[in-house]
């Protein structure tokens, strides 16, 4: 092997593992957004449906 395909070798290979890992944080920022969100919702339903039970108790008072 060549210097020069030696060099174009180590080129490929060090840019599919960059986009390997650039790739694998991407998916995982993803993934993460989308936990937070439907933990969001969640709380939010959560929320709304305390609030109207709250509402409801201080309004038979």
């Amino acid at each position: 092997m060549s210097s020069e395909s030696k060099r174009q070798a180590f080129t490929a290979v060090d840019s599919l593992i960059g986009l390997t890992i650039i790739c694998t944080f991407s998916l995982f920022y993803i993934q993460t957004i989308h936990q937070m969100n439907t933990t969001i919702a969640t709380n939010e339903q959560i929320m709304i449906s305390e609030r109207q039970r709250y509402e409801a108790t201080i309004a038979d008072k």
